[in-house]
């Protein structure tokens, strides 16, 4: 039977209608095999597969085919380069067997082993690179499948998050540390902080004591040595090299360096740089450059790892159209130099009616992917109506990833270029109709994100269950969820934005690096409706533990309804913080405000009239009377009330505790898709009316509730 199946398969046809008339084409599965193939089988069964990635890549596919890999293998050092398109209901198939999802996914690899190590100096080796193997060289290195740390000074475990700091600018590409250990730095690589949202990329072209010449000017806020210097760290040199698993690779001699406490490595692996050039190019890559685009086409169940570049990428230029109809599925990429997921094109000669310009393909499926470890962006789109579930983003951008290219800038950006990297998913925009636009991100989960961890750009875009957990990791001034919109309302991209039932915890603001005046604190928020975002709508989010508001909306329009935000400002400011005349709060109603910390208040508006409409809401602050900013004036519920005339329905905290004591409040959330039962033991609770609450309570998905502990010290009950 399994026989007479597999003849069936590949003699299926497919049927399309053209021009009014039916023709069948016969469609063909292909296998690969690593471990067993041989490129001159016909390829057409499991017992006669082909054998490498370059027979692949010349297949002539129709719409219908199926390549599929075998589960366990690996190919190493060549992209699947797909070019064929399929046909509407008749996609060319790529995939995996014996099973569709198998756990030992076929592996596309983009590092080759590096052997031929010899001692150089204590504890440090080295091995000369084929330049037929490895024609431009590594940009990663893997020992036993880990990734390894490329060397820096200072080292990651030195004070200040890994960072010194410059003393002086004598010039604008110069930069002066009395720390910096006397050397010749020449060839290594700065990351200079230039501000607490950017971190710039320099080259060292000549050294002379604790002075170093950049080879473009360093645009630091302020100055580089202004208020204690801002941070920096240099690697890509041999000089950093002093712990365990820190390498260098030295481009002239094609020599690779480790420092190897154990003695002669084994089991290296090096990212081979496939290209000497600054293309869009991945492990898988949809399309040719400068040719035309894919459509109709669904890759399903790879792990895509170690490539020097992206992990799935578009070319940088499609010619006459864009890609559509691409699904993306059940496919992990990992360890990868740049991003995980590109999809931006530059469109040029445009036949659909558009104009030339970036775009990222319409009518795609990205699901259940898994992308771990990318440099600079899990995620970076200029797609449009297209959808984006359950897929897994995590360890974006982290300093400790970071090889010669940083989290992503050039040699020569500044600070409009460095600002974006780090995010998790990135929504860009171009032509405003053509790009970053109606998408639906639905159950996607960001977790450790080294800038924002959704930053959206364009309009109509959805964003609805997202589970995001320590944005902001590597950087500051960013959030769980960014919008940006522009220089006014009138002409901004970003507008008509849904954020719906998203949970956001624990976003970290990272300031090592940053100087005296903006170190002094944590900076993220939850949801940042930045710079003229129009009518954004923020329902039913649960918001946690943010060190600045947890809610901004600066120069920006929109309603909030439902919200959860529990424990924000811990250093500072608000739960939902609004200010400037042109920011607008339609509807600000049913929500929970539910502040802890000493020195944050529940809302800060700037005027009575930033909100139009507030009521039904909860105002917490156990810890302070007056937790309202509004009109230039700190003010109490009651005071609030009065001012605004708003809230005739709305209910403060009904007991209150001193500062410095334990909260009295637990927060409970489910971030799955399904409902979850908590068991609250022995503890008997209240929720936030005052009704008993014990044994369990159960959520809904993406719903949380907030819990007062009972019987727990002496409650000051309020009388209203």
């Amino acid at each position: 039977m399994k026989k007479l199946l597999t003849v069936m398969l590949v003699l299926a046809s497919s049927v399309f209608i053209i021009g009014g008339f039916s023709e069948s084409f016969a469609a063909t599965i292909y296998y690969v095999s690593f471990s067993n193939g041989d490129d001159s089988h016909a390829g057409t069964s499991t017992s006669k597969p082909f054998k490498t990635m370059t027979k692949v890549n010349g297949l002539n596919l129709t719409a219908g085919d199926q390549v599929l890999f075998q589960c366990g293998d690996t190919w190493q050092g060549v992209e699947l380069h797909i070019t064929k398109s399929g046909g509407s209901g008749n996609p060319i198939v790529y995939g995996s067997y014996p099973t569709g999802n198998c756990s030992n996914k076929p592996a596309l690899s983009g590092s080759l082993p590096i052997t031929g190590w010899s001692q150089h100096a204590d504890n440090v080796y080295k091995a000369t690179l084929s330049s037929t193997t490895f024609p431009h060289g590594i940009n990663q290195l893997f020992r036993s499948g880990v990734r390894l740390m490329m060397g820096r000074w200072p080292n990651m475990n030195a004070a200040n998050g890994g960072y010194s700091f410059v003393d002086a600018q004598p010039a604008g590409n110069q930069i002066t540390d009395a720390q910096l250990p006397t050397a010749n730095w020449n060839g290594g690589v700065v990351h200079l902080m230039g501000m607490r949202w950017y971190i710039l990329n320099r080259e060292i072209t000549a050294t002379s004591g604790t002075t170093l010449t950049l080879g473009a000017n360093a645009d630091c806020w302020g100055g580089c040595a202004s208020n204690g210097g801002w941070g920096y760290f240099i690697n890509n040199h041999l000089n950093t090299l002093d712990q365990d698993g820190e390498w260098h690779y030295d481009t002239e001699t094609r020599t690779v360096y480790l420092y190897s406490a154990s003695g002669t490595p084994t089991n290296i692996e090096g990212s081979v740089v496939l290209y000497n050039d600054d293309r869009y190019r991945g492990g898988i890559t949809l399309g040719t450059d400068y040719g035309s685009p894919i459509s109709y086409v669904t890759i399903d169940n790879f792990t895509v790892k170690n490539w020097f570049r992206n992990g799935i990428s578009t070319p940088t230029n499609y010619a006459h159209y864009e890609l559509h109809d691409v699904i993306i599925r059940n496919t992990h990429v990992r360890d990868v130099d740049d991003t995980g997921l590109k999809l931006a094109a530059w469109v040029y000669d445009s036949l659909d009616g558009r104009p030339d310009g970036w775009r990222g393909g319409y009518n795609l499926t990205v699901q259940n992917n898994l992308i771990d470890g990318a440099n600079h962006f899990g995620m970076d789109l200029y797609s449009r109506n297209s959808t984006f579930t359950g897929n897994t983003i995590q360890n974006i951008g982290l300093l400790k990833n970071l090889n010669k290219s940083g989290i992503g800038c050039s040699f020569t950006d500044g600070e409009g270029q460095c600002t974006e990297p780090g995010d998790g998913v990135r929504v860009k925009v171009d032509e405003t109709a053509d790009s970053g636009n109606t998408n639906l991100f639905q159950r996607n989960r960001l977790i450790k994100i080294g800038y924002n961890g959704m930053d959206i750009f364009g309009f109509g875009n959805t964003l609805r269950q997202n589970y995001i957990q320590e944005a902001c990791s590597t950087k500051a001034d960013c959030g769980g969820i960014r919008t940006f919109g522009g220089s006014s309302l009138s002409n901004t991209n970003a507008y008509n934005i849904t954020l719906d039932q998203n949970i956001i915890i624990d976003p970290v603001g990272n300031v090592d690096g940053a100087n005296n005046t903006y170190n002094q604190e944590h900076f993220a928020f939850g949801l940042y409706i930045d710079h003229y975002s129009k009518n954004v709508t923020a329902a039913n989010n649960t918001i946690i533990r943010t060190p600045s508001s947890g809610v901004i909306y600066p120069y920006s329009t929109g309603s909030l309804t439902g919200n959860t935000v529990y424990d924000c400002s811990r250093n500072y400011a608000r739960e939902l913080f609004s200010f400037s005349d042109t920011s607008q709060i339609t509807n600000f109603s049913g929500n929970i405000m539910y502040a802890i910390g000493a020195n944050a208040r529940t809302l800060s508006v700037h005027s009575a009239s930033t909100i139009a409409t507030s009521d039904d809401n909860y105002f917490f602050h156990p810890f302070r009377a007056q937790q309202i900013y509004a009109g230039g004036s700190q003010r109490t519920f009651k005071g609030w009330q009065t001012y605004s005339g708003k809230d005739a329905h709305s209910e403060e905290h009904w007991f209150t505790q001193n500062v410095g004591e334990e909260s009295r409040s637990e927060i409970f959330y489910n971030n799955t898709g399904a409902a979850k039962t908590f068991d609250l033991g022995a503890t008997s609770y209240k929720d936030l009316d005052q009704n008993n609450v014990s044994g369990s309570i159960t959520l809904q998905p993406f719903t949380s509730r907030i819990l007062i502990i009972q019987g727990y010290g002496s409650y000051l009950l309020w009388t209203r």
